[in-house]
Formats: C-alpha cells, structure tokens, sequence
C-alpha cells in the first residue's frame, strides 16, 4: 500500500480508531512526526512501527496491508531527508521515534514486550541499523532485547548508499562499506526474530537479496533461533511491499506465540 502522507489510508479501517497525527520529538519538524493507528476498543495491544523507503530522499507513504490487521496498532513515522539533513540524522530520528512508542506505550495501549519494528527498502535499512546496533537505542534506555521482532523488506544490509555517500565515502553505490552503519556488520545470536524479504536477484537491486541472505545464513550459523529469509522470484523490488504480505501475516503471530515452527520455512 502506497500512499501521499495527505491522502493517508487505513486498510480494514472499521476495525480502527481515527488515526493520530502525533509529534515524536519536542519541536515542530514536520518530518518529526508520526501517523498512529489503534484497534478500536482494544487495549495491551502489539505494535508495528513501520518506516517507509525511498532512498533516504523521498517523502511517499508505504507500508504492507498485512500489519493493519485490527489486532496490531501501528505507527508510521516521518523522519528527515536527504539532501536537507545529512546521515546520521535519519537514524537518529528512526530511534527517537522508537523511544517515543515505549515511552507512550501505557498512554495509548501498547504492550512494551510486543514492539515490532519495521520496513521497506530505505526504511528497512532504518529500522535494521537501529535495532540491530546498540548504540542507536542505548541513549533511551532501550536495546534490540527490548524489540519483539524485526520486519526487513529489501533492505540494504551493507552502510546504505546514501548514507555511506553523506558520510564522505565516494567510492560508489555499489562498493560495499561494513563499519558500525552496516547492518550486516552487527549480527548476533539473540537479536530480536527477523523476517527477511527480498525480491528475486537480479530484479531486485544489486546484491540485495545476496545481502539478506547472507545476514540470514549468518545468523543462523550464530545459532540465532528464528530468522526467515525469502527471495520472491519474479518480484522486482518495487513488488517486495505487496508480495510480502502473506510472509508478514505467518511470521507476526509465530513470534507472538513464539512458535518458530509455525512460520514458513
């Protein structure tokens, strides 16, 4: 589902809440701000905060049908672009939107210990580095043992290109960098569960689906106990959003239940 922020819908709408247009930092950024949506009378509920992609430069509302299920509230939120702001400032606000759910979690329903975090492409690679490294989140009081489970669609898991090019690397789009912005390059054994979705290699970006599949294998050679990988044959990376669907509607619930096995394999 894609979407102008203007023009914001919400799948299975009757079984929510009118969303919440909502400041997660103490200014009056309009890129500092996030689209909250509760299952109608329902408390202690999951949370999906998903982040939309577009290089680090572009503004467009996306986020799979899937995580608008009438059971999971969801938070999509804004963050800073590119060439406005330059890197770090992206992760930065990704974490800062994070703590902004814990710390509200008891204010609009959330159930702290079932937090998941998400994303597409750009957004994905947000939402990994974040997590996956504990400096990003430790200035909340928060680490990735905090997170119930990451969802990744296409996401860059070597430095992202344009952060890597902010940050004074010019060596290119597709020479991979593997410092402390890598996700790749901060795997460990008990990350929170992780669901990888990729389109098919050589319709995908350049090396994408070799880069999730990699951090998959990887962990799971680590001994890391729920991590699913899929590269969708057939499935550019515009198609990753929508094919992934079904993916998402397995792996949520077999984290909830933690029931690895019930999640494809």
């Amino acid at each position: 589902m894609r979407s102008s922020w203007e023009d914001f819908i919400i799948p299975n709408k009757d079984v929510f809440e009118p969303y919440q247009i909502l400041s997660y930092a103490k200014d009056d950024d309009p890129f500092h701000r996030l689209w909250l949506s509760l299952p109608k009378g329902k408390k202690n509920v999951p949370l999906m905060i998903f982040f939309h992609g577009g290089g680090m430069t572009d503004d467009l509302r996306e986020s799979p049908d899937y995580i608008y299920d009438g059971d999971f509230a969801v938070v999509e939120p804004k963050y800073r672009l590119s060439p406005d702001t330059k890197a770090p400032a992206q992760i930065e606000d990704t974490a800062m939107a994070i703590a902004w759910c814990f710390e509200h979690a008891d204010e609009y329903g959330f159930d702290k210990t079932k937090i998941f975090v998400g994303g597409m492409s750009a957004g994905a690679y947000l939402a990994a580095i974040t997590v996956m490294n504990p400096k990003f989140l430790a200035p909340y009081g928060l680490h990735y043992k905090n997170i119930a489970g990451l969802v990744i669609l296409s996401g860059q898991m070597t430095k992202h290109f344009k952060i890597k090019e902010e940050m004074g690397d010019t060596r290119g789009q597709f020479v991979p960098n593997f410092d402390e912005y890598a996700p790749m390059a901060n795997l460990a054994a008990d990350l929170p569960p992780m669901l990888l979705v990729t389109g098919q290699s050589g319709l995908d970006m350049p090396a994408r689906p070799e880069e999730n599949s990699f951090v998959a294998a990887s962990l799971k050679s680590m001994g890391h106990p729920f991590v699913r990988c899929f590269n969708l044959q057939g499935h550019h990376h515009g198609m990753v959003l929508e094919g992934s669907n079904e993916l998402i509607r397995q792996f949520l619930p077999a984290v909830l239940r933690n029931k690895p096995e019930e999640c494809f394999e």
